[in-house]
């Protein structure tokens, strides 16, 4: 029944209209069976009794809870925020059999009712309380990375053992804090817009001066190799064609060069044949 969290909280598309929702995640190394477990949307009230039905026999040793305030499904949407919780909801560890997402939890799960059942019927529980991410996008990103560092190094020593249940339970941000983070949101996309349209403004400036300069340009300005075209296509097809002819009467001298004629061929005869010659 593992479920990854990109694939649990695919449906959570409907998240960003509810306000008052927050995301629950349960991983363990036991084989557990909560009815809620495939539910995109589920009361608080069940995800508590669920949680404690599951966990009646105790079928672990080692229970870690964590509390999240002021998040939301948006949060943990792609496991970029929180890659080290993605890797342990994805089943990327051997060592865990059991896996629950709920992207949205309407209402608070009681935390103080689980943390008693367990120290009561299994033993000791560690709890760990994380703080409410800033409303900056920027920042929240970065916070949600660092809390998601701290929460693996809590429960480290528990994850040796392979032998634990991890309970993260989140509250949803307050009308303040939404308030908030809807302004930083709109902040941001306002400074993103400014710095788009400055950019654009910037380029065609440099675009149109450098169009007017051309344009308006004299014969005195730049230097010699932008006033005049020195290689025009006339000189190239001069070359390309004085080349091969140039090869030619290279071949043509050598040729000449290479005739051996004695210089007895352009003497005068002398001898009784020549006497001979002259009597007919």
């Amino acid at each position: 029944m593992a479920k990854t969290l990109i694939g649990a909280l695919a449906l959570a598309s409907q998240a960003l209209a509810f306000s008052n929702t927050s995301p629950f995640f349960l991983f363990s190394t036991a084989d557990l069976l909560l009815e809620s477990s495939s539910a995109s949307i589920a009361q608080s009230t069940s995800i508590t009794a669920d949680v404690l039905e599951a966990l009646k026999e105790c079928p672990t040793k080692n229970y870690v809870v964590v509390e999240q305030d002021g998040v939301s499904a948006a949060d943990y949407a792609d496991g970029r925020s929180t890659p080290r919780l993605a890797q342990y909801m994805a089943g990327q560890h051997d060592d865990v059999k059991s896996t629950v997402s709920v992207p949205d939890v309407v209402g608070k799960v009681d935390v103080a009712e689980i943390t008693q059942y367990l120290e009561t019927k299994c033993g000791s529980v560690k709890s760990v309380q994380l703080d409410t991410p800033p409303a900056s996008r920027a920042l929240r990103s970065l916070y949600m990375g660092q809390q998601d560092q701290f929460l693996e190094d809590s429960f480290s020593k528990y994850a040796e053992s392979q032998d634990y249940t991890v309970i993260y339970i989140t509250t949803p941000p307050t009308e303040a804090q939404a308030k908030a983070q809807l302004e930083a949101e709109q902040q941001h996309q306002y400074e993103m817009e400014n710095s788009f349209g400055d950019n654009i403004q910037m380029e065609l400036k440099r675009d149109t001066t450098a169009h007017y300069k051309r344009a308006n340009s004299t014969s005195d300005e730049g230097g010699l190799f932008e006033r005049y075209q020195y290689f025009t296509p006339g000189l190239f097809m001069g070359f390309a064609t004085l080349i091969p002819l140039f090869l030619i009467l290279l071949v043509g001298i050598r040729a000449l060069t290479s005739l051996e004629v004695s210089y007895f061929a352009f003497s005068k005869e002398m001898g009784p044949n020549a006497q001979k010659k002259q009597q007919q």
